[in-house]
């Protein structure tokens, strides 16, 4: 499966065909008027690039060490839920997809797939889990044991849904909650459930603060990144509580709208933490120029949701690999082009803001 540009747009547009209806929506829909979903892409392809000319750029290196683990691709595939809705076999598909890339799969609390099993797939790709945290400490501290004992090498704290936002869209087209698909890595093992089910509308969920932050990074013996940071002085307040790295996100855009862009706090963030952490983005990114353009202004790697969505509905495992290669080898191209031979000479200077 040969994917470009123009093949990546059309692969979208595939896979809204082949997917049921409310699988589509859960995949592309933002929170009520879906303005930051659609700014998200915007803001980077707003940004210009200043390359530099007359560089050596025979050679290209692009591996990086995330939190100790060296990976060949600074491009991971983002903590998305549900993946029984696109593909039969779920999270272990987009798993393997993910190591045939030679890419870093973080995997969702709020998958169908055990742990165990999506483990199995790892191949010789790290693979983080990130967690939604419920009050239950002597739960939570038992998954994550398990999670240390399958092999996963990094914990991922969602911190910016304590409620779940709002989709009209996904109202009028919803999940319906089956007994037979539960999330069973939460407690409880529950029906799972969307963040739009109107069930949880204006339920505090997941109520997680800076005192709960030290109690995990205490508690866990997987270094601790914080996902959905949108300020310097929270991400900066997130290394003090112990934090490795953190995770610029506003979440795809699926839970506040009207949030500035990723792109738009990368630097300010990156800034903020300086050395004293690992600084990853999320958010609109569809290109391998976006990917140079976050890099140069401060991430050491970015994660990307929907596409390897679109891969994995169309044609699973194979899917996700194609389109995490596609942007693998569009972002080589781009640092050719910007004439950096690697990603340490990605610095802000290439890009115009």
């Amino acid at each position: 499966m040969l994917v470009d540009c123009i093949d990546l747009d059309a692969l979208e547009q595939e896979a809204r065909r082949v997917m049921r209806p409310e699988s589509w929506v859960f995949c592309d829909t933002g929170a009520d008027d879906e303005i930051t979903a659609g700014e998200n892409i915007a803001a980077w392809r707003a940004l210009k690039l200043r390359p530099r000319v007359l560089r050596d750029i025979v050679d290209i290196d692009t591996g990086v060490t995330l939190l100790g683990e060296k990976v060949g691709t600074p491009i991971m595939v983002a903590p998305t839920g549900r993946h029984h809705l696109f593909h039969a076999e779920g999270e272990r598909a987009t798993a393997r997809g993910s190591a045939a890339a030679g890419a870093l799969y973080v995997m969702s609390t709020s998958g169908a797939t055990l742990v165990e099993d999506v483990a199995k797939e790892r191949g010789r790709a790290p693979q983080w889990f990130q967690l939604y945290m419920q009050p239950d400490r002597e739960a939570t501290g038992a998954l994550l044991d398990r999670c240390v004992k399958a092999g996963f090498k990094a914990l991922v704290l969602t911190a910016d849904q304590p409620v779940p936002g709002w989709s009209p869209r996904a109202y009028r087209t919803p999940v319906i909650a089956s007994e037979k698909i539960r999330s069973v890595n939460m407690v409880g093992q529950p029906v799972a459930r969307t963040a739009y089910d109107p069930d949880r509308k204006g339920i505090v969920m997941f109520p997680t603060n800076f005192s709960d932050l030290e109690w995990l990074v205490k508690r866990c013996a997987m270094p601790v990144v914080v996902k959905g940071v949108l300020r310097g002085d929270d991400a900066k307040r997130c290394v003090d509580c112990g934090a490795k790295a953190i995770m610029v996100s506003n979440h795809g855009g699926r839970h506040l709208d009207t949030t500035v862009t990723t792109a738009e706090v990368i630097a300010e963030v990156a800034d903020a933490v300086g050395r004293n952490a690992e600084v990853y983005v999320d958010g609109g990114i569809r290109r391998g120029t976006d990917i140079v353009k976050a890099l140069a202004l401060g991430a050491r790697a970015v994660l990307v949701g929907r596409p390897p969505l679109w891969g994995l509905s169309v044609s699973g495992a194979a899917g996700v690999q194609a389109v995490m290669q596609h942007l693998h080898d569009e972002m080589i191209r781009a640092m050719q082009l910007c004439g950096a031979s690697n990603l340490a000479a990605l610095t802000p200077d290439l890009v115009k803001v």
